[in-house]
């Protein structure tokens, strides 16, 4: 595996409420954005990518990674839920804090993906971006159901409003998704910050850019948010299997 990535505050919030972190060994990268608007987004985002990596790293074989170890994605969402919302109950004045969550597991064989909220994997293969998840969001169904255009979505001013996020309950409810592992497939972890100012069709472009190292993709993803206005945080993750 090769995994690489980058966060940016953007132009317009007062701080970064994205974050991001990998344990290649294991197998694992996580993403998580901090839910804007609401108290210590930020600490919420800490708290559930310092758990997944905890465990991740804790209990994967020395020769095998988590998810090869018979470690269940589902159940690192599970824990890392639990850790936003343990620091709410000792701390009430933390109480309301929440978090998006995007994770990558990878096993020789397969990857198993988990996300909660609006951050989202994408797969790049043979020159397409193929979206992964689905937005945890009003908005979403409104799109799914013929309610509401892309195009629509994309300008609606409810389009951060998360139907579920880690720490909002006691039972988070990700969706879990495992495909197997194709060598040279190369994932994408990232947060709103990308997806908003940036339609799937620049997105890819960058990807496509073979003579550029991941990290310096990651870079270029970053910036191309940033040019089109850097509304919001933005994060990126890229995961080559």
């Amino acid at each position: 595996m090769e995994i690489a990535g980058e966060t940016h505050r953007g132009h317009q919030r007062p701080r970064n409420e994205d974050r991001i972190d990998w344990d290649e060994g294991a197998g694992v990268a996580v993403l998580a954005d901090g839910m804007g608007g609401l108290p210590y987004g930020a600490e919420a985002a800490r708290l559930a990518v310092e758990a997944v990596i905890r465990i991740a790293r804790t209990h994967h074989g020395s020769d095998h990674t988590w998810l090869e170890s018979g470690g269940e994605p589902a159940d690192l969402v599970q824990l890392a839920n639990r850790a936003v919302l343990s620091y709410t109950e000792r701390d009430r004045r933390y109480e309301g804090m929440g978090t998006t969550l995007a994770l990558l597991c990878a096993a020789p064989d397969e990857v198993a993906l988990a996300h909660v909220g609006d951050s989202r994997i994408y797969r790049f293969r043979d020159g397409r971006l193929e979206r992964l998840t689905r937005d945890h969001t009003p908005v979403q169904r409104a799109v799914e159901t013929g309610a509401m255009t892309e195009a629509e979505g994309r300008r609606s001013p409810e389009r951060n409003v998360l139907e579920r996020a880690l720490g909002a309950v006691t039972w988070a409810e990700p969706d879990v998704t495992r495909l197997p592992r194709d060598p040279g497939d190369l994932f994408l972890l990232c947060s709103d910050g990308l997806t908003e100012p940036l339609e799937d069709a620049a997105i890819g472009a960058i990807l496509t850019e073979e003579d550029r190292s991941l990290s310096q993709r990651a870079g270029d993803l970053i910036e191309a948010a940033l040019d089109a206005g850097g509304p919001d945080n933005v994060s990126v993750v890229l995961v080559r299997t």
